[in-house]
């Protein structure tokens, strides 16, 4: 699955990014879980949804989660080595992605349930305020330390960055544009498959909200284990933090933004990185 975010190693953020996300996940998580203790936000108690505990009883509901968690992970994977183009990779997860996400809100309707069901509602305006503003000021910090970071990485710690994503960074003006839908397409569709459907699912599947957003991260980060163990470990961390935005806020609202956000600067930033290195390195004297 295309996230540029996630497929980015979390230690090389520091050479190359003004963001350095895991630093992030662990200070919002934190943040998060106190303030989620002593001020629940005023969400949906959805473990006894009526709605959602009779999802849990359809065989349909399973074999799409399934679908989610185990055939399409595979097929990305297959599909990230095969393909010969970055377009190519681009078009399959736009479409393969509104797809799923098509598919998941057909299950949600088929058992009567609406996109507010799903998390897509502005949920708690006072709480995504805080939230949001807790967020920037965070990302604000980590831009200022960023910049003073990435002034000290040598070339050769660029160039390893670049090319671990080289299929996927876009390069030319062409790919640049499609790339703007790719990183919207992954921030509004994962969230509202990841957080509104697995989420919800295996929160009432088991109990609890927490276990229910472990569950969903460690599925979006096996998701991208094609990224090795730093992959997996990285995806879970936003997954994490993701999680944690939509039970504060009782919104998907929040985490669409941020993530869609994420992706497209993060795709912008190493796209501008490696063409200027290619330009140095095409006027370098041989």
């Amino acid at each position: 699955m295309l996230d540029m975010n996630e497929r980015f190693d979390v230690g090389l953020n520091l050479v190359v990014f003004p963001l350095d996300f895991e630093w992030l996940s662990l200070a919002l998580s934190f943040r998060g879980i106190v303030a989620f203790i002593l001020k629940p936000a005023q969400m949906p108690n959805i473990p006894y949804r009526e709605v959602w505990l009779n999802v849990l009883h359809s065989p349909g509901a399973w074999i799409f989660t399934l679908t989610l968690v185990v055939v399409f992970p595979i097929l990305d994977y297959k599909l990230y080595a095969r393909l010969k183009s970055t377009l190519q990779i681009y078009a399959w997860n736009i479409c393969a992605e509104w797809a799923l996400a098509a598919a998941c809100l057909w299950q949600a309707r088929s058992h009567g349930m609406g996109l507010a069901d799903m998390g897509e509602q502005l949920g708690s305006p006072r709480r995504t305020l805080v939230v949001a503003a807790v967020l920037l000021a965070l990302i604000a910090v980590q831009i200022v330390v960023g910049r003073k970071q990435k002034n000290k990485a040598n070339p050769a710690q660029v160039s390893k960055a670049v090319d671990q994503v080289k299929r996927l960074i876009p390069l030319t003006g062409s790919e640049r544009r499609v790339f703007v839908a790719v990183a919207l397409t992954a921030g509004v569709a994962e969230e509202f498959l990841y957080r509104g459907w697995l989420q919800n699912l295996f929160a009432v599947a088991v109990g609890s909200l927490w276990v229910g957003l472990v569950i969903s991260a460690v599925l979006f980060g096996v998701a991208h284990a094609y990224q090795g163990p730093s992959g997996i470990i990285s995806s879970s961390l936003l997954g994490c933090v993701f999680g944690i935005l939509f039970l504060l806020t009782g919104s998907l609202l929040l985490g669409q933004v941020l993530h869609g956000a994420m992706n497209l600067y993060n795709g912008l930033a190493l796209g501008r990185v490696a063409t200027e290195g290619g330009n140095e390195t095409a006027g370098a004297p041989s």
